[in-house]
């Protein structure tokens, strides 16, 4: 039986990542492109074989790209946005399990799509009333409170040196906050860019992105109860106020005594609500005139990254696939 996959988020990243891979090793596509790339998802399904069949449209930096995954290959494929409708509309007409207006989500889930979407357009950011929530309740598990204070407490310690990097006063921040991550028991849990600004291997681009992560800790300050509301992705976080909240706790055991985990529901009705944020940001870059609020890209991003770790078995939240 031919299964409609156009939901299936794992596989439209694998696709999707391969398409990458192959702009990259012809030269079509930088890393400077990733800030500006947006998928388009003309339709993605399972045949009776088992094979995949997909239509899809790469946009970035003005450019244009045309994929199709055909008896399980993928191929570049030199055609236009017309002929991109024509053939999704044609293959919709023609395989039933395309046609289908039916979304695979439970009644939580939709009241959460529904719920989100409502609270999109009420302050004029796109919403796809079509894009499904991502996480089942059931099959998500949350990382204990100790692992979210320990992973708070290193983000906050590392986002200082990385403050202090664009001031080039390294080795001064460097002296202060090493000592510091000992003090509070986590520099054995640092990830890949923060243990990078602690041995001195950095690049700047580590520097700028553990600069912006004050907004992944944020929303796992959000998480545990120390901030009332993070739903506005337009607005920096309170940088003396995130700081507070671990100095003047004094330690990593007092830190976890004044923090209490919020809800599984909360938390994923927050992350959906990223996770369309993030949609509309990526769907601007393919529709210029699509209204995305106040919304500030890399706030949703760190935010949406933060909330993502908590809900996945990822260690390092740098591993997590951003995709919207």
């Amino acid at each position: 039986m031919e299964t409609n996959q156009i939901y299936n988020r794992q596989l439209k990243e694998a696709i999707g990542n391969e398409c990458i891979k192959v702009l990259m090793q012809n030269n079509q596509m930088t890393p400077e492109d990733f800030k500006t790339l947006g998928i388009s998802w003309g339709y993605l399904y399972t045949r009776d074989d088992g094979q995949i069949e997909a239509v899809l449209k790469m946009t970035f930096s003005d450019k244009v790209h045309f994929f199709a995954v055909q008896n399980g290959k993928l191929m570049v494929i030199d055609i236009n946005d017309v002929i991109f409708e024509q053939a999704v509309n044609y293959t919709k007409q023609n395989h039933p399990c395309l046609q289908s207006d039916e979304l695979p989500e439970t009644k939580l889930q939709r009241k959460r799509r529904e719920k989100n979407n409502k609270l999109c357009r009420k302050q004029n950011i796109a919403a796809a009333d079509r894009l499904m929530t991502c996480w089942n309740d059931d099959a998500v598990t949350l990382k204990d409170k100790e692992t979210v204070c320990k992973r708070a407490i290193a983000c906050l310690i590392c986002t200082q040196i990385a403050c202090d990097i664009g001031k080039n006063n390294y080795q001064e921040s460097i002296e202060f906050f090493a000592p510091m991550l000992k003090q509070y028991g986590v520099e054995e849990l640092l990830n890949s860019k923060e243990k990078s600004l602690v041995d001195g291997t950095y690049s700047m681009q580590d520097a700028i992105d553990m600069d912006w992560a004050y907004e992944a800790y944020w929303a796992l300050c959000w998480s545990l109860g120390l901030v009332k509301d993070i739903s506005d992705a337009g607005e920096i976080c309170d940088c003396e106020k995130a700081i507070g909240f671990v100095m003047s706790s004094g330690s990593t055991e007092k830190f976890i005594k004044r923090c209490k985990l919020r809800s599984k529901e909360e938390i994923l009705d927050m992350l959906d609500l990223y996770y369309r944020y993030n949609w509309a940001i990526n769907d601007k870059k393919v529709h210029a005139d699509s209204p995305t609020g106040n919304l500030h890209p890399s706030i949703v991003i760190e935010r949406r990254r933060g909330l993502e770790w908590l809900v996945t078995d990822v260690d390092d939240w740098y591993d997590i696939e951003m995709n919207a």
